[in-house]
């Protein structure tokens, strides 16, 4: 019973069942199998020796592959010796080919997916970003004209593995009749896909027949592709709802420099955010995908390693089964401050460069280079362009309120590198729709009919100039209106024909009709333009009142302050606010 009791030991409390004491990195246990875990950092890296160490054919830790969803034949992931390099090398050729088109083709995919959305709550949120993956990965690969049903992949991914305990296998069966039909749908589309003779042919040249082409291309791309771009997708999102909001912006207005720059989503934008690089680099490192790596050793050896309590070395048997855990060596003290804290900067300058020959994820170094002699994901540098460009555009121009907080224990194995629990949208929104016409105008209009469905209103805008000398002005005055869904309307001018408007001591009125904002009123932008750049305007409140015609809400903004040419003043709603506690402070 010693095997199933590990198992179901590892299956309830997940990576938490493996948590290292630090003083020893290699430990004996039992997580269905008799085996060694690995967790410090410098002890993982020693699996990655192709030499010393192979992978369990079928195999992914406790999990096996089930033989009918890859035709019979053993994906490139667990493979060894010969077949696997043949194997990686016809997929590495693959998605070097379909890399080039990954920037553009995740643009479209996150904006033609979002609009389709709408507004309203979101349970199946997880199943959407699915869908963003897959429209992502799959056209690059299988040809535009090609389409796959998100079904068939959601189901293909439920059915691909299966728990290797008997006793568990068995009280966890079920009918798979849906899940097979998957499969058998997506290599129909496979076969029927515009690049098929095109990917015959490659595979072909690596000396790979029309069967194992194709069980080449269901594994690898459909699961480890695919399904592990949505996981990693899933835990970046959720990850933004977890740092501050001028973080949030941090990000917002590097990836937007870089997208304005380059016209768009291009190889080029993303080499201009590191930032973003850093807080995807993070999420890898807190939430790591795959969690753990399954090797033998394939003759006996001595591993070197450094612990708190100094320096060790372990021999090891051949056949004996190695079990790393990158979680765990992901939060090893000796290469990473604070490692249970998310610390998105960690992976910028100097000391960020350096620390990333400790971050193991895509099964080696994030330093190591695909290749066929090495078990390094041939999908490594898809996967990050795709993540850094999908939630740079999510960050830029949306925003969004979840259902519940996330939260990582750590104990969740079947939730892998997702938050414990399902993650949720209660309502999402345009957050800055002029910088999104700006950039990508072919999926304006769609998102906004979809998604950015506020209605027209009349808002009535007071303003009171001050009494001081000098107090009024005759340059134009401007405002701008945000609510609470991110919503913010175009710029309004406040002015009365006939009326010589803002004189000192004067209060005004402005009707402003067909506003696209909804209650309640968050912020305001006030500022006014140069056409008299020395006549300052000294204003000392300003009220919104929505819907005035039907006694709508009012909001009072206090101001006391002088405007200056070109100058922006943003405001909350409430008592008076100096000039250093701005909602958006300008620069000296």
């Amino acid at each position: 019973m010693g095997n199933q009791v590990g198992t179901v030991r590892l299956l309830g409390w997940g990576n938490q069942a493996l948590k290292p004491n630090r003083e020893e990195d290699f430990v004996e246990k039992n997580i269905g199998f008799p085996c060694r875990v690995v967790t410090g950092n410098k002890a993982v890296q020693s699996v990655f020796d192709i030499e010393l160490f192979k992978k369990e054919e079928f195999c992914f830790g406790v999990a096996e592959v089930r033989r009918d969803f890859t035709e019979g034949i053993c994906p490139s992931v667990s493979s060894n010796g010969k077949i696997h390099e043949k194997n990686k090398g016809f997929l590495m050729e693959v998605i070097a080919k379909a890399g080039e088109g990954i920037p553009s083709s995740t643009a479209s995919s996150v904006l033609s997916n979002i609009s389709k959305w709408g507004s309203t709550a979101m349970s199946d949120f997880e199943s959407k970003l699915l869908a963003v993956a897959a429209d992502t990965v799959l056209p690059n690969i299988f040809g535009e004209s090609s389409s796959f049903n998100a079904e068939d992949i959601r189901l293909y991914i439920i059915g691909a593995t299966e728990v290797r305990s008997c006793i568990v296998k068995a009280l966890t069966s079920k009918n798979l009749d849906e899940e097979r039909q998957a499969v058998r749908s997506i290599i129909g589309k496979i076969k029927t896909s515009e690049r098929y003779q095109q990917l015959m042919d490659l595979g072909h040249a690596y000396g790979l027949g029309e069967a194992e082409t194709t069980a080449q291309l269901l594994l690898p791309v459909f699961f480890n592709g695919v399904a592990g771009i949505r996981a990693n997708l899933v835990s970046s999102f959720a990850r933004l709802d977890t740092i501050s909001a001028e973080d949030r912006e941090e990000l917002r207005e590097e990836a937007l420099a870089a997208l304005k720059k380059h016209g768009g989503l291009t190889r080029e934008s993303l080499e201009e955010m590191p930032k973003m690089e850093s807080f995807v680099l993070e999420v890898l490192r807190a939430c790591p995908s795959p969690m753990f790596w399954s090797t033998i050793a394939t003759r006996p050896t001595t591993v070197e390693y450094t612990t708190e309590s100094g320096e060790h070395a372990l021999k090891i048997k051949e056949g004996e089964r190695v079990y790393a855990s990158s979680y765990w060596a992901l939060r090893d003290p000796a290469v990473f401050d604070k490692p249970e804290d998310f610390m998105w900067r960690r992976f910028l300058g100097p000391d960020g460069d350096a620390r990333r020959k400790h971050h193991v994820i895509f099964h080696g170094r994030l330093t190591d280079t695909p290749a066929v002699n090495n078990h390094m994901c041939p999908g490594k540098d898809v996967s990050l362009s795709a993540l850094k460009g999908s939630i740079a555009i999510f960050n830029t121009f949306f925003g969004w309120e979840l259902q519940e907080p996330p939260v990582w224990t750590g104990t969740k194995m079947t939730r892998g590198s997702q938050p414990d629990y399902e993650v949720k949208i209660k309502s999402f929104w345009v957050q800055h729709p002029e910088d999104l016409n700006e950039i990508f105008p072919s999926h304006f209009r769609d998102i906004i009919d979809e998604v950015d469905d506020v209605d027209d209103i009349d808002v009535l805008v007071k303003t009171k100039t001050g009494t001081y000398s000098g107090s009024g002005t005759n340059s134009n005055v401007y405002i701008r209106l945000f609510d609470d869904k991110g919503h913010q309307s175009r710029e309004l001018q406040l002015d009365v024909w006939w009326k010589n408007d803002f004189e000192k001591g004067q209060e005004g009125q402005y009707k402003l009709k067909d506003v696209k904002v909804a209650a309640p009123i968050v912020k305001i932008e006030l500022f006014r333009d140069g056409c008299h750049p020395d006549d300052d305007w000294y204003c000392e409140s300003v009220s919104v009142q929505l819907n005035p015609d039907n006694s709508g809400p009012t909001y009072d903004f206090s101001v006391n302050r002088w405007i200056r040419q070109n100058d922006h003043v943003w405001l909350s709603p409430g008592g008076c606010e100096r000039p250093q506690d701005d909602v958006n402070p300008k620069d000296d």
